[in-house]
């Protein structure tokens, strides 16, 4: 998988205020530009653990299409 094939984006949570005023936006959304799958991951505390969870994902996906072999 190439990574400049990857449109990486940080999502912005509906909900804001309380402790999380100020910090960067765990929410992360991974698309695979040549084919359009998108990967969108919120459940870890990081950007960095939600770009691997996501890079992941689309990956699999990629394998079960067949555009990549597992």
């Amino acid at each position: 998988m190439n990574p400049s094939d990857l449109k990486i984006e940080a999502v912005n949570p509906h909900k804001t205020g309380g402790q999380t005023v100020g910090m960067p936006p765990p929410h992360i959304r991974v698309t695979h530009l040549p084919t359009g799958l998108v990967a969108e991951c919120s459940s870890e505390r990081s950007q960095l653990k939600c770009r691997k969870v996501c890079e992941a994902m689309i990956e699999w996906g990629l394998a079960e299409i067949g555009w990549i072999e597992p």
